[in-house]
């Protein structure tokens, strides 16, 4: 697994510059720097990502300590972003507007959100080109221009943000958000406008010693990529490819109980449950290698969070039954938890459930149940008399459903229980208890990255091969400045991307416990899927609405799929809410 813990010494160096800079009083910051000897951090023996951190801490203040190294540059503008949105969430748990302290409104929480979610994934991006010079990698190079693009939008438009939330105040000089504008935009567009430095050539890149963080993947993950690959080039066919994509509910039967034989489908699990008991990373690289061959995970990931939630709170009873089933792939799971009248509002169901001395029975209407017309169980969530209750339950007698056909051409359904009977075997965790249970689930749906991921990855693969012919389409050479910017944007969100799923994937691994890093991996994904595919769209016009070019027409429905996903697994403005709440500190807003 990546090993993306940044080490005791690294965090000690910058937190002893933060706290000599808050100390300071009427010194100026150059001197306070001086004394430390930051400047001369890298000729005594400091890593490139001392230097990044330390360049942070300093950035905070206006200053760039290392204007030499602009990966440095960069991450010091990284931190004055952090502090424009620190200040800007202090004050907006103070500043009280109609009786409410303004960081409850929306208007300003989820904007802030939306910051430093992109600071936080630049700063990961820049951590990450650093460990890629460090290594040698072949991106290390673009990876470095990608930071540099992202450290100029996210700093932008953190800033911004921060001083629309101080309002009057945040213009006035007395603020220190001026400053830090203006300190930042002069060392951005020192050489000109960033997305021509994302278009341009790349740079030439000095070496640079190793650093004790990591974004590669293990030797465990890089085994099991190759077993994936090699799995694929004897069973998967480029028939089978457009089979998924013409296919409305992602699923092929016999495909996916092929991938269950061979060990892939469910890698994480324990050896007793069909598993291989494998970290993360390793699973994360399956779910990858699958993607970029065109094999949709949205099924074979719902089935793995359900097993493994049955595997922490489902009777012995149930495990016995369900999970070799689904581990097998003779049995697939959907997700019973949206409500007509609740949507993202999971807290709030209303779906009953009463228990007659028996068993329970259950009624009521759930909807976007993905996958049930070819699922052999649900997990349910009622309202029992006493509280919530989950269920991991076998469809049967009692359950009806109405299919619902997407914009991006996927099928969901309205599901209905009607007197369904669930013996006590298949709950989850404890009747009336069902909030740990709930809150577990949440964190899995909102960590599932490989989703986002994987469907930017394969589309990126297909436009990648395809481009050179598409470039010859009528029309397309007049505006080939626009597109390559469109297609390096692509890229630079999908490095973003990759370097904020990684976290949260390793932190789940690690029993890293930050509430934020899920829902981050999924706006941004999510968002950065709709508006790159949305973007590529309306570069590739008209040819990108017609189905006589299969890329094009792959990018079209991307950018209709993108939609969707800002909505499934809970909205935009759910993970912003809860990003605005853990990360920042701001009041609740829902």
């Amino acid at each position: 697994m990546v090993a993306l813990a940044i080490p005791g010494e690294q965090q000690a160096l910058a937190d002893e510059v933060s706290k000599a800079l808050d100390r300071r009083g009427d010194r100026p910051v150059q001197e306070v720097l001086d004394e430390l000897g930051v400047a001369s951090l890298l000729d005594d023996g400091g890593t490139l990502l001392d230097a990044a951190m330390v360049a942070e801490a300093a950035g905070r203040y206006g200053l760039v300590v290392y204007p030499n190294e602009r990966i440095l540059v960069a991450a010091a503008c990284v931190g004055m972003a952090q502090r424009g949105i620190d200040v800007a969430s202090a004050y907006a748990c103070e500043r009280m507007v109609f009786g409410r302290p303004i960081g409850e409104y929306q208007g300003v929480s989820h904007t802030l959100a939306q910051a430093a979610t992109e600071v936080e994934g630049t700063r990961l991006l820049i951590w990450r080109a650093i460990t890629a010079r460090a290594e040698g990698l072949s991106d290390a190079a673009s990876l470095d221009v990608q930071a540099w693009w992202w450290a100029a939008k996210a700093t932008t438009l953190a800033l911004r943000t921060s001083i629309r939330t101080f309002g009057g105040y945040g213009v006035s000089e007395d603020s220190p958000l001026p400053a830090l504008y203006r300190a930042a935009r002069a060392v951005l567009l020192a050489n000109g406008d960033p997305d021509l430095v994302l278009t341009g050539p790349l740079p030439e890149l000095a070496p640079t010693g190793p650093v004790p963080i990591s974004f590669a993947m293990d030797a465990e993950a890089l085994e099991w990529a190759e077993r994936t690959r090699k799995f694929l080039a004897e069973n998967f066919t480029a028939q089978d490819k457009r089979a998924f994509f013409a296919s409305d509910d992602n699923h092929l039967p016999e495909l996916h109980q092929k991938l269950a034989a061979a060990g892939l489908l469910f890698p994480e699990w324990p050896t007793e449950w069909g598993g291989s008991g494998v970290g993360a990373g390793a699973g994360s690289a399956v779910h990858r290698e699958l993607s970029l061959a065109g094999w949709p995970i949205s099924v074979m990931q719902v089935s793995d969070m359900i097993g493994k939630l049955v595997i922490r709170f489902g009777t012995d009873e149930a495990k016995a039954e369900i999970l070799p089933r689904l581990a097998r792939g003779e049995a697939i799971a959907c997700i019973g938890l949206s409500e007509p009248s609740g949507g993202s509002d999971v807290f709030g169901a209303k779906t009953k459930a009463e228990h007659d001395g028996k068993c329970w029975s259950v009624n009521g209407q759930k909807v976007f149940t993905t996958s049930a017309h070819v699922a052999s169980y649900v997990m349910l969530l009622t309202r029992t008399p006493a509280g919530l209750t989950l269920f991991a339950a076998p469809l049967g007698e009692g359950f009806d459903l109405a299919p619902v056909l997407t914009l991006a051409g996927e099928r969901t359904n309205i599901t209905f229980y009607s007197d369904f009977k669930i013996p006590d075997k298949y709950l989850l965790g404890d009747a009336a208890k069902g909030t740990k249970v709930l809150g577990a689930v949440m964190t899995m749906e909102h960590s599932v990255c490989d989703y986002y991921m994987g469907a930017m990855l394969s589309a990126q693969k297909d436009l990648r091969e395809a481009l050179p012919e598409i470039m010859r389409l009528p029309g397309m050479a007049a505006n080939e400045a626009a597109i390559r910017l469109s297609v390096a944007k692509l890229d630079a969100c999908i490095a973003v991307l990759e370097s904020l799923s990684w976290r949260a994937i390793w932190a789940s691994h690690q029993g890293v416990s930050q509430r934020w890093y899920g829902p981050m991996a999924k706006l941004f994904g999510s968002e950065s899927w709709e508006t790159c595919f949305s973007e590529l769209t309306q570069r590739f016009a008209p040819h990108s609405l017609s189905d006589a070019h299969e890329v094009l027409s792959l990018i079209e429905r991307e950018s209709r799929s993108g939609l969707q996903s800002t909505i499934y697994g809970g909205t935009t403005e759910v993970q912003r809410s809860i990003i605005a709440e853990t990360r920042l500190g701001l009041p609740r807003s829902r």
